[in-house]
Order: structure tokens, then sequence, then C-alpha cells
């Protein structure tokens, strides 16, 4: 099998819409990297809400925990900066890959 046939089967990573989510099989065994990925992003995403609502909560005296409403900001804080770095890391391999001579 030569590396040209199997180009045309690559496809872009990105965040799938629902026409094009791929469907979990026997073969496959789990979710795909691209699913995976979506899932951590939302995870992140949903973090940073929840932070947001406890700061919220804390600034309008509907609650006096202060501490805890920092612990959830400086998480959110610290995932935000992992995926920020992973996406950095996965853009430095996709341009490696393209400097490649085939």
């Amino acid at each position: 099998m030569k590396i040209s046939e199997n180009i045309t089967r690559i496809t872009p990573l990105g965040l799938p819409d629902q026409s094009s989510r791929p469907v979990k099989t026997e073969e496959s065994g789990g979710p795909t990297f691209g699913q995976k990925l979506k899932e951590l992003l939302y995870a992140v995403n949903d973090q940073a809400l929840q932070a947001d609502e406890q700061m919220s909560k804390v600034v309008r005296g509907e609650s006096d925990d202060l501490h805890t409403a920092m612990v959830a900001i400086e998480e959110a804080s610290v995932s935000f900066k992992l995926m920020l770095e992973v996406r950095n890391k996965m853009l430095e391999a996709y341009q490696e890959i393209n400097r490649m001579n085939i």
C-alpha cells in the first residue's frame, strides 16, 4: 500500500456537526479522537462557566464562600492553559507533517 493511496482518506480535524458525526461501531471500540477532543473542550468550557457562576454568587452576596470560588477560577484557568498548550502542540505537529517531503 502506498502513502498516496492513504492521503485521500485523511480528513481535517474539526468539531463535527451532527450530520458528519462518526457512528460508533463494534469495530471501533469507542469514541474517535475528534469526539474525545470535543468532549474535553466542552468540559473546559463547563468548568469556566461554573467558576463564573460561583464568583457571581459571591459578588451578589448570595454566597460567603470566596475560597471555593477562587479555587474554581484557578482550576478553570489551569484547564484552559492546558487546553491551549495541547492545541499548540497539535498545531506544531500538523505543521511538521505539512513540511514533510513525500
